[in-house]
This record gives C-alpha cells, sequence and structure tokens, in this order.
C-alpha cells in the first residue's frame, strides 16, 4: 500500500514537480490515524493476550535494535552514511513508519528508503523459496526409511 505513492512521489520530486517535505503536522495526523487503525484491531483481546504479545514484541524490537546499532556502526565505521541513516536504514518497523521518521529527522530519503525497499524486496521474495524448501526437505523427511 506504500509503494504505489511512493513510485509516484518518486517520480513527482525527480521529474521536478514537488520541491518540498510535507508539514510535520500532517506527518503527525497522519500517523494519528494510523494508530487508532491498529488500535481498534484490539477490540476483543484479553489481557493475558495483549502482555504476551506486547512482551515478545518488545523482545524481538530489542534484538532488532541491537542488531540495527551493529550494522550502523558498521556503516559509519565505513563513511557510507551518517549515524542516524544508518540506524533508520536497518531500524526494525515498517517501511512507512521508518520513511516518515526519516522526513522528521531530516535524514537522507534515498538512503532509508532503498534499504527497507531492498529488505522488502528479499522477504517477499525469499519466504516462498524458503517455505518450499522447508516443505521439500519435510516432505524427504517423510519419506525417508527409519534408521
Amino acid at each position: 500500500s506504500i509503494i504505489g505513492p511512493l513510485i509516484l512521489t518518486a517520480i513527482l520530486s525527480l521529474s521536478g514537480f514537488i520541491h518540498f517535505r510535507p508539514p510535520s503536522e500532517a506527518i503527525l495526523t497522519a500517523q494519528y490515524f494510523i494508530g487508532i487503525g491498529i488500535g481498534v484491531g484490539y477490540v476483543g483481546v484479553t489481557l493475558a493476550e495483549l502482555r504476551k504479545d506486547v512482551l515478545a514484541g518488545i523482545v524481538f524490537v530489542f534484538i532488532l535494535a541491537a542488531l540495527a546499532a551493529i550494522f550502523t556502526e558498521i556503516v559509519v565505521l565505513l563513511g557510507l552514511a551518517g549515524s542516524v541513516e544508518g540506524f533508520l536504514a536497518f531500524a526494525p518497523g515498517g517501511q512507512a513508519e521508518m520513511t516518515v521518521l526519516a522526513i522528521v529527522a531530516g535524514a537522507d530519503l534515498g538512503f532509508v528508503i532503498a534499504h527497507h525497499l531492498v529488505r522488502v524486496t528479499l522477504v517477499i521474495t525469499g519466504a516462498p523459496i524458503v517455505a518450499k524448501a522447508i516443505q521439500i526437505r519435510q516432505k524427504r523427511d517423510q519419506n525417508a526409511p527409519p534408521r
């Protein structure tokens, strides 16, 4: 859902029709309504379910943030990008959210978006390949004679 507007914005920006960034108030308002949409999905969830899911999410975010920090340090030491761009490029989170953070932070949008597009592309193309490989391996293991 973000790819279409992203491509349109890139075309308009590269062709010279767009010369400015959206105001931060508009971005914050959009994020507010996105949050409301996400929150509605939690109607009817028990406190125990919420606690378990939130704890798992927090642990996952800390692990990914640590990995992002390691990759950020490598990128900065190699002189490929600044620390803000490096962290936003590898940070856990959705492409839309990282794009918004990059805009608000004044980071290099191209660097951040390119990394997230590569990540999304790898996941979208790689997940079916890995799933098929797992499926083939499971079938092979089921058909193998017992040892």
